[in-house]
């Protein structure tokens, strides 16, 4: 796997092309800190979306169940899988990391 930093210019149209490649995928969101260390906000959501709001200065993952807001983001890295995007990264203005891991649903065998 390797890691790449998306250019801030480069984040509306990224994340445009990068949400309709992850559709149907589930999302793990996992936040460390300093003041907290690392806690797992949410996991198994299916992904919606993933947006940044350059008036707002905001990155949002939107899932079926939550929207989960990153305000003042600084840096966005990606990992890349064998199969798409397997990880994002993202570097809040408080130096928080927040990390959105993307696994496919298990699935089911087809009935009888």
């Amino acid at each position: 796997m390797q890691d790449r930093e998306i250019a801030k210019q480069d984040w509306p149209d990224f994340f445009d092309r990068v949400t309709s490649a992850l559709q149907g995928k589930l999302v793990e969101i996992e936040v460390d800190s300093l003041e907290l260390g690392a806690q797992i906000e949410a996991t198994r959501l299916s992904l919606n979306g993933l947006t940044y709001d350059r008036k707002d200065d905001s990155f949002v993952v939107s899932t079926e169940q939550i929207e989960h807001v990153i305000r003042s983001p600084r840096q966005v890295f990606v990992t890349d899988a064998t199969q798409g995007v397997g990880s994002l990264m993202v570097t809040a203005a408080d130096g928080s990391k927040q990390i959105i891991r993307f696994t496919e649903p298990l699935a089911l065998p087809a009935a009888d």
